[in-house]
């Protein structure tokens, strides 16, 4: 885990298309801003966590499915005629 000290205003960059940026502190409290491409997903913690105990939607949903909005994994590549 890496673990840093950010002021008010100040950035972090996750990979190169992710930035967090420090809104605002208040006691206990950090206010958080994220910049993401539209692709990829944002949950709070319990939020993530409520949504992948949830039963699936129906019979053609697979109990291991992501849940609505996250990320799909890459297609394969090729297919079976080439």
């Amino acid at each position: 885990m890496l673990i840093l000290t950010r002021r008010q205003g100040e950035r972090v960059v996750i990979g190169e298309e992710i930035l967090i940026t420090v809104m605002g502190v208040s006691g206990h409290s950090v206010r958080l801003g994220i910049e993401a491409p539209a692709g990829v997903s944002i949950y709070r913690e319990e939020i993530w966590l409520a949504v992948k105990e949830e039963p699936p939607a129906g019979p053609d949903v697979d109990a291991g499915s992501p849940p609505p909005g996250a990320p799909q994994p890459p297609a394969a590549q090729g297919s079976a005629d080439s």
